[in-house]
């Protein structure tokens, strides 16, 4: 008969208590989780500008002339 595998142990364990069970759930923290890596910097790229409304070349025709 093949032995059991021992349980690894955990580092943080935790449990979350309802009102008829006990759930065993595994803690972490941020230090776990988080990787202090150099990010690329963004491009900078100004939005293009938008064209201009119907209202807008109306009145730019009209003070041309």
């Amino acid at each position: 008969m093949a032995r059991p595998r021992p349980r690894r142990a955990e580092r943080n364990a935790g449990a979350f208590l309802g009102p008829d069970i006990l759930v065993p759930a595994s803690m972490r923290t941020l230090c776990d989780e988080y990787r202090d890596e150099r990010t690329e910097p963004e491009e900078e790229r100004e939005p293009e500008p938008e064209p201009p409304s119907l209202v807008r070349r109306v009145i730019e025709q009209l003070t041309r002339r």
